[in-house]
């Protein structure tokens, strides 16, 4: 604004000066005498704030000229000048109401470049001291406020990204602040509290979802799965595995002349002499009933069939202990398949294994069903 105000005075003086020299200067250009005009633009061209003055005829001829000397070259005046005084100011000459030429006056900003350059230097030294001031308070407002907030801000992204719950918000010096981290870190606390249980209970209902609740062993649909990534993994290294359906035999009976308990009590038994009689890798699971699947991994092919039949066969010979005292011994008929030489997928490999289980057990003469039968269906 100081700035506007002193150029509009600085225009206002110019013009001023021109009409001034327009009158006094009009005799001599009436007698085109040139010594005559400088001495009349002479006083005037002295005054602050003017470059330069000259005086033209109607032919565009100049009859006098007044210049100050240049300013140095790297003087802020020089683009003031440009910038306020771009165009000249123009007053007509005139003798008995006739124009007979004109006064052209251009503006000199060395006196505003000493306006602006104290201003500037003001305007610095009241920065650069709002700026330490700033800078404290800011710093200040840094270590109370921003540092706690922003240590709430990352314990809280960390829980929720990476799920830490057990970090926690330090104190702060401002007590709303610390109260609002004490009650962050109760939250947290009861988040973490929330979360195990949370986590335990995922577990238990996975493990649920996958497996039986009797034997532990996986379910059909976890057995199944598992023969799927057998085949994918199979066709990849070009390496044979087998497949096992085992059904119980004289499995009826011992649950209608002992009851479901006892049968409960053969089930799990036979699931432990199973897990006995695998490798590292090999899968047993309880299909549904007394019926039972082996996945043995590859590379498996006759031989470990035959050795698992083995260590079946002796295993099961030994009787089973019930809860009544009494013992009882249960057999198992077993159907096998290998791929790929029984089958090149999942339904064909079932299907051997189950016909082979079927045949053995018909071979045995034992009768199908109960729990075998059932689940098969």
């Amino acid at each position: 604004t100081g700035i506007a105000t002193i150029a509009a005075a600085a225009h206002n003086n110019l013009r001023l000066v021109a009409e001034s020299a327009s009158y006094t200067v009009a005799p001599a250009l009436v007698f085109g005498d040139a010594d005559a005009a400088r001495d009349s633009i002479a006083p005037l061209a002295a005054a602050n704030g003017v470059a330069t003055i000259r005086v033209m005829t109607n032919k565009g001829r100049e009859l006098a000229a007044w210049q100050r000397p240049a300013e140095p070259r790297l003087s802020l005046a020089r683009p003031l000048a440009a910038l306020f005084f771009a165009e000249p100011v123009r007053a007509p000459i005139l003798h008995q109401g006739e124009r007979i030429g004109e006064v052209v006056v251009t503006g000199d900003a060395r006196d505003m470049a000493g306006y602006v350059s104290l201003g500037a230097a003001g305007a610095l030294a009241c920065l650069v001291v709002t700026a330490a001031a700033a800078h404290f308070l800011a710093r200040s407002l840094q270590r109370s406020v921003i540092e706690p907030l922003d240590a709430i801000a990352t314990v809280a992204h960390g829980v929720r990204t990476e799920r830490a719950f057990g970090r926690r918000a330090p104190h702060a010096p401002i007590a709303e602040i610390d109260a609002l981290g004490s009650d962050f870190n109760s939250l947290l606390a009861e988040l973490d509290d929330w979360h195990h249980h949370l986590r335990r209970e995922n577990e238990r209902l996975s493990h649920r979802a996958a497996h039986d609740d009797l034997t532990g062993l996986p379910n059909r649909a976890t057995f199944e799965q598992c023969l799927s990534s057998a085949l994918v993994q199979a066709r990849q290294d070009g390496q044979p595995f087998a497949l096992l359906y085992l059904d119980g035999d004289e499995f009826k009976a011992v649950n209608d002349r002992f009851g479901h308990a006892a049968g409960d009590v053969v089930l799990v038994e036979i699931a432990t002499r199973l897990r006995a009689c695998l490798r590292a890798g090999d899968v047993a699971a309880r299909l549904g009933g007394d019926e039972f699947g082996l996945l043995l991994a590859a590379p498996a092919g006759r031989d470990a069939i035959a050795r698992i039949q083995i260590c079946l066969k002796e295993r099961m010979g030994y009787p089973i202990r019930l809860p009544s005292g009494d013992a009882v011994r249960v057999g198992l008929s077993v159907g096998s398949a290998v791929f790929p030489d029984d089958g090149g997928d999942a339904a064909a490999l079932v299907n051997t294994a189950d016909g082979e289980m079927y045949a053995a057990k018909q071979r045995a003469g034992h009768e199908i069903g109960g729990g075998g039968k059932g689940a098969r269906q």
